[in-house]
């Protein structure tokens, strides 16, 4: 009798435990202050969406699985992470071996800083997979495609020549005028 009510006494200790983890809010279930998110394809879309990074560019997995953590939580959260990741085809490339200068690369912009006396607040950066060789170039925010284009032209390609590949995480329509004004 004695240890039924010592093993019930300790069940109840660890169901309190447990529970002081997790609160219901606004009808929403939260470990701590991270939102649990249910089995579904709301996990899918969270990881896809933290994972590219907006204006960002592609995170990995470490960085993914980071900024997932600090607001949502759900079980075998890193296997999920690591799965997506590892299947996405800009990572892919990326991790993918050059074997030559300036034939691989990728591009991505550095936006929100200070204008500057010229009128330039962003740099549009290319970067050799090959070397780690880089060119930060000097730019304006509200430049659009057929800029950027030129820049490229004039900073890049002038010196290395045309990239076989180039890795660039903006939207269609950007891209698509960007190969056009080339």
């Amino acid at each position: 009798m004695l240890r039924a009510f010592h093993t019930f006494y300790l069940l109840r200790v660890m169901v309190k435990i447990l529970l002081s983890f997790f609160n219901v809010n606004n009808e929403h279930l939260f470990k701590e202050v991270r939102n649990c998110i249910p089995h579904g394809s709301h996990r899918k879309f969270l990881i896809k969406e933290m994972h590219e990074g907006g204006l960002m560019g592609n995170f990995g997995a470490g960085k993914t699985l980071i900024m997932l953590k600090e607001k949502f939580f759900w079980p075998h959260m890193r296997k999920e992470v690591q799965r997506h990741c590892f299947s996405c085809l800009t990572c892919l490339h990326a991790l993918s071996i050059a074997s030559t200068p300036w034939e691989d690369i990728s591009m991505d912009f550095v936006l929100g800083l200070p204008r500057t006396s010229r009128g330039v607040d962003s740099i549009f950066v290319a970067v050799d997979y090959f070397s780690k060789m880089a060119h930060f170039i000097p730019c304006r925010k509200v430049d659009d495609a057929s800029n950027i284009a030129n820049l490229f032209f004039k900073f890049v390609v002038r010196l290395h020549r045309l990239p076989k590949t180039i890795v660039f995480d903006r939207d269609t329509k950007f891209l698509s005028h960007f190969w056009r004004t080339l």
